[in-house]
């Protein structure tokens, strides 16, 4: 292919204030690129760029003519509009919502069939006839780069294509790429980990700041790019970190925090959780991990209440069944969670000061004036994730990156005795990723936070965790058992 990107003193609009400044930029059809910046840095709208959707101010381009591009953003737009037009609550039954095999081909004949090549490539058929609200990150993931695909594109655009998915769906895309770029469309990858520059990348371009400041050969930029890593990688600040909540009561009398037996959850005559049975004593500090859909957000959900189900089984939690009357207020208090479908539902305007200061009421939003101790705390988890400088802007200006950051702050600021993060590192640089790891190590060291940490990424090495529990399928109903393993 014969296609050439072009970039000459580009300065393009992405916001009212924001612009992305002086790009220059040559590329031939046969190069593939990796875009590499911490988060803020203008990824996203550089991808944008590149697929002709923002408003060039001053310079020259000369971009493909047919593109597409797959991105956080746009699961989360999806996903709005999807709840926006759900009329289960107006119906009085279930709402299946957009199926999967309509978002990716709309009914276009030519576009189905494009589909049936790719369904079996993309281990698509179990999802297709299911409602795209009711997909796993993953699963979501799959079928926006299956769409993306159908259409041909000169130029594919994957904006954090690793994220979110298991290491079986990580390979499946891996192998996915290979085929992308051998069919002769040109892919430009935007990632935060160096760790997933694909194999057959050959070209790295570095922003910062909203500036492309290095770009080359993979073999040249990537001595330059690791150099810049660990130039980067400031943690310092957090080894002054002391938690200050007590120790609770529960931890000193030695029962189990999480106490589990005969779990059974089902969703639409599909065994979620069968037959689970899980203990978590104090001191424990558990990694889980399993297959995307194997029922690891579930499990979570029937610790913090957000599913039904958790009162219909033998769930105790700090020492009480769940439903023998304890309040929703009472067990918030206790928890911090941290998620991606909670970064996707916290909707509600005003600052990032504000966003932290809010999980000390648990709310979304802040609807009393907190005292002078929790601002003060709050600005000081600021300080801790070097992000002072961002109190007063709005929260939902901030780069995905970024806000995830501020949630784990959030969780973070009421000394949590049990802190749920659930992929806390998606979305984050190397340099975030490495200070939130950093920090999720002292929390857990410190003995007054006990961690349940969902991963795809074992290589998150966080020493503190001594219990694996892996989701594996059980055989029954389709659904998954719970292995155990000890570090």
């Amino acid at each position: 292919m014969n296609m050439s990107i072009e970039l000459a003193a580009v300065t393009a609009r992405i916001a009212d204030d924001v612009e992305l400044m002086d790009i220059n930029l040559w590329s031939t059809g046969n190069q593939h690129w990796a875009v590499i910046g911490a988060n803020g840095s203008g990824k996203s709208a550089f991808g944008q760029l590149l697929c002709g959707r923002l408003q060039i101010l001053s310079g020259s381009a000369t971009l493909p003519r047919k593109s597409a591009s797959v991105s956080f953003e746009e699961v989360t737009s999806i996903l709005d509009h999807e709840h926006y037009l759900d009329n289960s609550n107006y119906c009085g039954g279930y709402d299946p919502g957009t199926a999967t095999r309509d978002f990716i081909a709309v009914a276009d004949p030519l576009r189905l069939k494009r589909l049936q090549a790719l369904e079996e490539q993309f281990q698509l058929t179990p999802l297709l006839d299911r409602g795209i609200k009711f997909l796993s990150t993953g699963e979501m993931r799959k079928a926006l780069i299956c769409r993306a695909l159908i259409d041909e594109p000169e130029l594919l655009v994957l904006d954090e294509p690793f994220d979110g998915l298991d290491r079986d769906s990580c390979a499946v895309l891996r192998e996915l790429i290979t085929q992308i770029v051998h069919s002769g469309i040109q892919l430009v990858l935007l990632l935060n980990r160096y760790d997933e520059i694909h194999p057959d990348i050959t070209h790295i371009a570095r922003l910062d700041r909203c500036r492309l400041v290095a770009s080359g050969s993979k073999t040249e930029m990537l001595a330059e790019l690791e150099k810049q890593r660990h130039n980067q990688i400031q943690a310092t600040i957090l080894k002054h970190y002391r938690p200050r909540q007590q120790a609770a009561e529960t931890d000193r009398q030695q029962q189990p925090i999480i106490e589990m037996r005969d779990v059974n959850v089902v969703y639409r005559e599909k065994a979620i959780l069968d037959r689970f049975d899980w203990r978590v004593m104090p001191d424990e500090h558990w990694m889980i991990s399993g297959p995307n859909g194997a029922g690891k957000t579930t499990l979570l959900n029937l610790i913090t209440g957000a599913n039904s189900q958790a009162y219909a089984n033998d769930i105790h939690l700090f020492g009480r069944r769940k439903g023998s009357g304890e309040s929703v207020w009472e067990i918030k208090a206790r928890i911090g969670h941290v998620s991606t479908a909670f970064q996707r539902d916290y909707r509600v305007g005003g600052s990032v000061l504000s966003v932290i200061v809010s999980g000390f009421f648990d709310s979304i939003g802040v609807y009393q004036a907190p005292n002078r101790k929790q601002r003060e705390l709050a600005l000081a988890w600021l300080d801790h994730l070097h992000l002072a400088h961002l109190a007063g802007k709005p929260f939902r200006a901030l780069s995905f990156g970024e806000q995830r950051l501020i949630l784990l702050a959030r969780a973070m600021v009421k000394g949590p005795q049990l802190l749920i993060l659930d992929e806390p590192c998606q979305g984050l640089d190397e340099t975030n990723r490495n200070m939130i790891l950093e920090l999720i190590q002292q929390i857990g060291a410190s003995g007054l936070s006990q961690l349940l940490y969902v991963t795809h990424h074992p290589e998150d090495d966080i020493p503190c965790i001594n219990r694996h529990l892996q989701f594996i399928p059980s055989g029954t109903m389709g659904g998954y058992a719970g292995v155990v393993t000890q570090y």
